[in-house]
């Protein structure tokens, strides 16, 4: 095994990157590097595979770049229920056993960062206990409001109780924003809830002229009707085009070909295109050729997508949720309300209208002083050193 550099801020993610999911939980990884700039970071991430497309029994990758070190765990998972718990004895054997081979190897983590608190938050718990090392959870989900995607209120007494011990005997817990971190503070009667932004890779989510003519809106997503509402902003789209002409509609997502098809017959593919699903540098060259972003989602945390496109100088429509408000002010962009199509659409037509009174370098300079990698990765090394990492 390589050797992690001790001392080490041990991270323990629930969601992260990885073969079988490439983007799940990439602004966690996205934490990480901006972390590591300051700090060596070790990554411990297990994930089952149930289809047998990394491995028919354990395989384990271990990566580094700088003082960032990746170590994934890919495991055989069976079907059914019987095969969840047997995988989630597996993956606590798993980590447990990993753990003990990197504290003999290099002496105990200066600290643990657990990321999304079930069920990594559970190992974070054991550590405290055998080894007598604080740990630190940053939430990132917007799992705390009722209907949401894996509520976590629909969750069961036992799953409910294991996260509140989680969050109660953590040393710090950070939120990506305010609005959501106030809710799990008073959620699980916490102290005190620290405010550590999502991250933007500069290098590639930067200002550049665009030389398209034709006003470009952009949406991007997994495009998951419950959250983002995409077929409002598909019914957004079609009562603009009816006023205007002049402008399109770039959607980057995973569209099935439901989506497609509802496209199709809404009538709106003159205006419509549809990239499907593409990578992280991707993304940013589509915002750079994109004049404004929409987001009109039912319920979020921070999102990724309003940063990188604030980095690219792109103004910003989206629903007052979650804590979006925190990012979207006059001078670079509009806040409608969620399931508002009307003001949608109103908006989108102004903004194209008043297009000009924005200034896109300066969205950008700002964006970049708030959310660069320097910039978050100095939070987390100064909430390290405060608690004695």
């Amino acid at each position: 095994m390589t050797k992690a550099p001790a001392p080490y801020v041990l991270w323990l993610p629930s969601w992260y990157p990885n073969k079988l999911a490439p983007f799940d939980g990439d602004f966690i990884q996205r934490h990480a590097k901006a972390a590591a700039m300051y700090n060596d970071i070790l990554v411990l991430y297990a994930v089952p595979d149930e289809e047998e497309k990394v491995t028919g029994n354990v395989d384990e990758n271990f990566t580094r770049n700088g003082r960032l070190a990746e170590h994934i765990i890919y495991f055989k998972k069976s079907a059914g229920l019987l095969g969840r718990v047997r995988a989630f004895l597996k993956w606590n054997e798993l980590l447990r056993k990993t753990i003990k081979r990197y504290v003999k190897e290099n002496g105990k983590p200066g600290i643990v960062h657990v990321h999304v608190p079930m069920k990594a938050g559970l190992i974070a718990r054991w550590i405290k206990r055998k080894y007598d090392v604080s740990y630190v959870v940053s939430e990132q989900s917007a799992h705390y409001k009722m209907g949401s995607h894996d509520d976590f209120f629909d969750k069961n007494i036992i799953y409910r109780k294991e996260m509140t011990r989680v969050y109660r005997e953590a040393t710090a817990v950070t939120n990506v924003s305010v609005a959501v971190g106030n809710t799990i503070k008073e959620l699980f009667n916490l102290r005190a809830v620290q405010t550590i932004n999502n991250t933007v890779d500069t290098t590639l989510f930067n200002y550049e002229d665009s030389d398209y003519k034709t006003f470009r809106f952009i949406h991007v997503s997994t495009l998951t009707e419950s959250q983002k509402n995409v077929t409002g902003i598909l019914s957004a789209i079609k009562k603009l085009s009816k006023k205007r002409q002049d402008f399109e509609f770039i959607i980057v997502g995973p569209a099935n070909k439901e989506f497609r098809e509802l496209v199709k017959t809404s009538g709106i593919g003159d205006f419509v295109i549809l990239t499907g699903e593409i990578s992280y540098a991707d993304v940013s060259k589509e915002m750079k050729r994109a004049s404004a972003l929409v987001l009109f989602s039912r319920y979020e945390n921070l999102p990724c997508v309003i940063v990188e496109a604030l980095c690219c100088g792109l103004p910003v429509i989206a629903t007052d949720v979650g804590g979006i408000k925190e990012l979207i002010n006059e001078n670079n962009g509009m806040l409608v309300q969620s399931e508002n199509e009307n003001e949608l659409t109103e908006s989108m037509d102004h903004l194209i209208n008043e297009y000009n009174n924005y200034d896109r370098k300066q969205i950008a300079t700002n964006a970049r002083e708030k959310f660069s990698y320097s910039t978050i990765g100095k939070q987390f090394n100064t909430l390290y050193r405060e608690i004695g990492g």
